[in-house]
């Protein structure tokens, strides 16, 4: 191990109290390297400087940033209840009106890919296969991106599943289960970093961005945010994690339909302009 980097985990399991030794080291490096290029940084030298000096609040950051691949399809139940009851209904109403059956999301900072095909599934089972449904989902991370492709997971991140849900959408193999071909073919798998890039594409109906942001810099919550809202039909949602807020300056532009599910709907360039003059 790098000597450098051996200090540096040293220091954050000092401080942390968190044993890393039970971590890959080549995942380590990943993770750290996520940190690290958020906050600008070159080497591990720079950034255990910078946590000799910012202490804990980084370090509690980094530890989130580790250990937060340990995930479970619909963990927060309550979210994709709310989407399954009340965002798909209202969507599919409005996209008849106008004779549409395109629906787009975007699972943006999905990991694994456990979110991306619970939002096929809700929607499947909401909505039925008869629409035009195209998911993205990017993560910056390349390995978790292999993962999601991949579409094998353990039972025990299968268990928030209804045993009908699970023999639907997912084929039984010795050790695991795999997602069935036909849901894949709804999601496009991208690595996209939200900080630095723009947005994987337009015209979105839902943006799921759930925890995610708690990692961003002020700075850079505004930068992403404003391409949530580009990026999103007019009177599209926007759904971020329940301790997560918008920055500063984006009341004019995003509505909160629900506070406990912290969703926002995008307020349209019409709507404002009704507002600004009535």
């Amino acid at each position: 191990m790098d000597l450098t980097f051996k200090a540096l985990m040293n220091y954050v399991s000092r401080l942390s109290g968190v044993d890393l030794s039970r971590y890959r080291e080549s995942y380590l490096k990943r993770r750290v390297e996520l940190r690290m290029k958020i906050l600008g940084f070159q080497t591990f030298e720079q950034y255990l400087r910078y946590l000799r000096l910012n202490g804990h609040d980084e370090v509690k950051r980094l530890i989130d940033t580790i250990t937060i691949n340990v995930t479970e399809f619909m963990r927060d139940k309550t979210p994709f209840e709310y989407f399954m009851k009340v965002i798909l209904p209202t969507i599919a109403e409005k996209k008849r009106k106008v004779g549409s059956n395109i629906l787009r999301f975007w699972s943006a900072g999905c990991s694994c890919g456990e979110e991306p095909y619970s939002i096929a599934i809700c929607t499947l089972e909401a909505l039925g296969r008869g629409w035009n449904l195209s998911i993205y989902a990017t993560d910056i991370d390349e390995k978790c991106l292999e993962i999601a492709k991949e579409g094998f997971y353990r039972a025990s991140q299968l268990k928030n599943l209804r045993a009908d849900i699970v023999r639907k959408y997912f084929d039984k193999e010795e050790d695991g289960y795999r997602v069935k071909r036909f849901l894949k073919r709804y999601i496009r798998f991208k690595k996209h970093d939200l900080t630095t890039e723009k947005p994987v594409s337009r015209y979105f109906d839902v943006i799921f961005c759930r925890n995610v942001m708690i990692y961003f810099s002020e700075k850079q919550k505004v930068k992403v945010v404003q391409d949530f809202y580009d990026a999103l039909v007019d009177g599209g949602y926007l759904i971020i994690g329940k301790s997560e807020t918008l920055p500063m300056g984006f009341k004019d532009k995003f509505e909160c339909v629900s506070l406990k599910e912290k969703v926002y709907r995008k307020i349209s360039l019409k709507s404002m302009d009704y507002l600004i003059h009535s």
